[in-house]
């Protein structure tokens, strides 16, 4: 008797497609290793820690509080992506208001987004590496590049398709010149921090 082939569930199945995308794209950074020594020094050199809350399971997006060196120091106006691996990324920024923070992984293919130069993201910024950081970019738009849906990152809202949902925005604190961003933590889109 032929047995039936094992189902897997949309959780399986892009977290199988995360593994082998991160091993094919960018040696290391899925890996166990790199997280491990992003979170070795939390203090003054590490870019995560464990986060307070609960993992919010958007696109497989890990459960941390992510440090954005430098990120209080930005100008109005001003935005920057930070990378840990290939599901763990945030968009900080800054307007009139204060501080805000956002995912930085499509909700459409769950792929980290780029920052754009300009708002018709003709020339988006390369993707950081592992615990890097690209921008600032001033141009308030992020570009998925698997699938070209824009983001708008001042409220998150998705600009065009395929993707329709908004970037969720996050929980931020500010610590002297750093950010720390948690991904556990989903706030309204409008929240600002003070800075």
């Amino acid at each position: 008797m032929k047995r039936p082939a094992p189902h897997l569930n949309r959780r399986q199945l892009l977290q199988g497609l995360a593994l082998v995308g991160a091993a094919c794209t960018r040696p290391g950074a899925g890996d166990s290793a790199a997280k491990d020594w992003a979170a070795k020094d939390s203090g003054a050199g590490g870019c995560t820690s464990d986060g307070t809350g609960t993992s919010t399971g958007y696109c497989l997006v890990e459960g941390l509080v992510m440090r954005v060196f430098g990120a209080a120091g930005l100008a109005v106006g001003a935005f920057v992506l930070a990378n840990l691996d290939d599901n763990t990324a945030v968009l900080v920024g800054r307007d009139a208001r204060g501080i805000f923070a956002r995912s930085a992984i499509c909700t459409h293919a769950c792929c980290i987004v780029a920052l754009c130069d300009d708002v018709a993201c003709a020339s988006p910024q390369p993707t950081p590496d592992t615990c890097g950081t690209a921008g600032p970019s001033t141009a308030d738009r992020v570009l998925c590049p698997w699938h070209g849906s824009i983001f708008r990152v001042s409220d998150g809202a998705a600009l065009t398709g395929p993707a329709t949902v908004s970037l969720p925005a996050y929980a931020l604190s500010v610590d002297g010149p750093d950010v720390l961003v948690d991904t556990t933590t989903e706030v309204d889109p409008s929240a600002r921090t003070p800075a």
